[in-house]
């Protein structure tokens, strides 16, 4: 799956010059469709708020809506699901979403053999790859660190508001329903007593490129990249993106270099980090660590985004509540027209000041 967004270059081609297809940033210009997806109360795994949606693809047809739910409790409340997990949801219209009867797909201590209050699959990342036949998903997963671990399924009572111990997991599916979990993924920063959680990713055909959050002295983001997808080199921090807990989703434009960043900052000292607003930025596979053109779209504020070119549709899937109580999955969509490849001015910065 490609998307293709507002882009600063355009292609020669036959001496023409063809732009990249544009997404429009202006909020009011969609159509919003209302909620396509809401947590269960009365299912266990997923009946606390706080549904996320991880990632939508299209196969065959059929419209894959990855997402993340969870429920309270401490330890002896967890039984077999324990916090959150990872679910799914199927449409053939892209509006009307089943969710799979084999929910959850993937619960924490299918990636750590611990469990507690604190334990959880924090984020998912996933998308389909044509080229590879899979879906590939990058999970940030916690666990209770240190001496109060506790073994799953052991009794007692393990504390809540714990130490804690996260990595950055990888798995695959060839159905998205199925999955192996492929290991821990090296070359993300992660460390013992650390939190450290995935955040968006692309692939241009022969290298991986992978964000993560990391909180080690401080909630930044950092960034990864290699050709194998569970080994990656670290290609160091990056102090512009001091984001909070802020979600990251990255898409490759049709140049298969330039990125587009969206996020909402949480917390961190972010200039605006404290507002409900959207934040666009562009960077390059070949830096991804140098941060460009950076604008606020001002919004009531979202959480998780991912984006779909549907054929002459954009299908915009989020969730409407940066407090983490939201409970629903939204749907907004816009037409893809032919002005749409004209070539675009260069993205201007909004009430941010550029980041050097």
């Amino acid at each position: 799956m490609r998307i293709l967004f507002l882009g600063i270059i355009s292609l020669a081609m036959l001496g023409q010059a063809f732009a990249l297809d544009t997404i429009p940033e202006k909020l009011s210009d969609w159509t919003e469709k209302g909620v396509v997806l809401q947590n269960s109360s009365g299912v266990a795994w997923e009946n606390k708020p706080g549904i996320a949606v991880s990632g939508i693809s299209k196969v065959g047809g059929i419209y894959y809506l990855h997402y993340l739910a969870g429920f309270n409790g401490c330890w002896d409340a967890d039984g077999d699901v324990n916090h959150q997990s990872l679910g799914l949801a199927t449409s053939t219209d892209g509006v009307n979403f089943t969710k799979f009867t084999g929910n959850p797909l993937l619960k924490p201590h299918d990636f750590v053999s611990v469990s507690s209050q604190e334990e959880g699959i924090r984020t998912a990342y996933i998308q389909y790859l044509p080229s590879k036949g899979k879906f590939y998903g990058y999970f940030g997963v916690e666990s209770p660190g240190g001496s109060q671990t506790c073994n799953f399924g052991g009794g007692g009572t393990c504390g809540c508001n714990i130490s804690v111990d996260s990595r950055v997991y990888g798995a695959t599916s060839v159905d998205g329903k199925a999955w192996t979990v492929e290991g821990s993924v090296g070359g993300t920063y992660s460390s013992s007593g650390s939190e450290v959680y995935a955040a968006g990713w692309v692939y241009d055909g022969s290298q991986f490129g992978l964000y993560v959050t990391t909180a080690e002295g401080g909630q930044l983001k950092s960034a990864s990249r290699g050709s194998n997808a569970w080994s990656l080199n670290e290609l160091g921090g990056i102090s512009a993106l001091d984001w909070g807990w802020s979600g990251l989703d990255v898409y490759l434009h049709d140049d298969n270099n330039t990125l587009t960043l969206i996020y909402n900052p949480q917390g961190g000292s972010h200039p605006g980090s404290s507002n409900d607003n959207l934040y666009f930025a562009t960077t390059h596979l070949d830096d991804m660590r140098k941060i460009q053109n950076e604008r606020v779209i001002t919004t009531s504020g979202v959480l998780q985004n991912k984006i779909l070119r549907d054929g002459n549709e954009w299908k915009w899937y989020y969730s409407d509540d940066p407090s983490w109580n939201n409970n629903v999955i939204r749907l907004r969509t816009h037409p893809i027209a032919n002005s749409d490849n004209v070539p675009p001015e260069p993205p201007k910065n909004l009430n941010v000041a550029p980041i050097p």
